[in-house]
């Protein structure tokens, strides 16, 4: 199997979402600092947003010595709790932070009161790494926790939101790659260097482009064509144009089986999303035998798997997604797999 940059990528950065990572990782230096004198139960409240501490992550330190405290932090944006902790006399929280984030900060002091010093530490001003969009944190945090599924919508949703997020694009790139859908996640990636990306996501994009180069290169330039139109007009909502275009190049019966294969799997799509499921069973199932490829087996029995969910058939799709698992799927694929098999196994019980 081809290297997977998208799962590096997912990795380096996810790496930031880890509090012990993130702490070795670098060092930091004080950004921001403060002191409140409470009285026992009084409580303070303050907000933090990204024109305060422009990183991409940081901590938040409250500490009073002998005395204790109460901390909670809420992300307003979508005002999901960040941390909650009680009685503690040092709290040291990091942040994933990007463009868009902000939190709210409540400080409760302990039985006895007295002074606490927060600080706002973050990266060397004049090396700090350029900061991700508020998005891409979101798909980090649902890749980091296994919803690959989450993660990619996460990243549409950004790109939507902004489509000048160009490292929302380079991830959005790499798990159409991992899907086998290599115009689209090419095209993607080209726009995405043309852009302005972060250094670190610079070279993992040029790496990514690399791989889909290599992974293209075989396909003639009239398949390449087709390909690139069937996977616009999939993207575009149109998918009796992308059944007619697999169609017209199917037609040519001097198709090598890495062509014939990859049309068929675009054709057992459009089929799928025209809800003609029994044709799309049969498109799939002569990728099969074009292909001797283990890990293009894969991605069409993961495909055939969430075709059965739809026709209600899920004896089937469980049969589908273990075959995939063994054949050998890509990471994020994998975990998806085995969590719906075990939605059927639930199911079934």
């Amino acid at each position: 199997m081809k290297n997977t940059t998208w799962l590096l990528l997912a990795l380096v950065m996810g790496s930031c979402l880890s509090v012990c990572a993130a702490k070795e990782a670098q060092p930091w230096e004080t950004w921001q600092e403060t002191t409140f004198d409470l009285e026992a139960g009084e409580s303070v409240q303050f907000r933090v947003d990204f024109a305060q501490i422009p990183v991409r992550t940081w901590r938040l330190r409250v500490e009073g010595g002998d005395l204790t405290a109460d901390l909670n932090i809420l992300r307003l944006q979508d005002e999901s709790l960040l941390y909650f902790e009680t009685e503690e006399p040092v709290h040291d929280v990091t942040i994933p932070w990007g463009k868009g984030e902000e939190i709210a900060v409540a400080i409760v002091a302990g039985r006895a009161g007295g002074v606490f010093h927060v600080s706002f530490l973050g990266p060397p001003r004049q090396k700090a790494p350029a900061a991700y969009s508020y998005g891409v944190n979101r798909a980090l945090e649902a890749y980091a926790s296994g919803q690959r599924l989450a993660a990619q919508k996460l990243c549409e949703d950004a790109l939507r939101a902004d489509p000048a997020d160009d490292v929302a694009r380079v991830m959005l790139a790499g798990f159409l790659r991992d899907l086998h859908f290599y115009e689209r996640a090419a095209k993607m990636i080209e726009i995405a260097l043309a852009g302005d990306l972060p250094g670190d996501m610079k070279a993992l994009a040029a790496q990514l482009q690399q791989e889909l180069q290599e992974l293209r290169a075989p396909l003639a330039a009239e398949v390449r064509e087709g390909l690139a139109a069937a996977d616009q007009e999939l993207a575009d909502g149109d998918p009796g144009a992308a059944l007619a275009t697999c169609d017209r190049l199917l037609a040519d019966p001097e198709l090598g089986g890495p062509a014939r294969s990859l049309l068929l799997q675009y054709r057992g799509r459009a089929l799928h999303e025209l809800d003609r499921f029994f044709e799309a069973v049969d498109a799939y199932t002569q990728a099969l035998t074009v292909t001797t490829s283990r890990e293009e087996q894969a991605i069409i029995y993961f495909r055939m798997a969430r075709l059965f969910l739809d026709m209600d058939n899920p004896t089937q799709a469980e049969g589908a997604f273990n075959i995939a698992r063994q054949y050998g799927l890509p990471a994020g694929l994998e975990l998806q797999a085995a969590e719906a098999v075990e939605r059927i196994t639930a199911g079934r019980d």
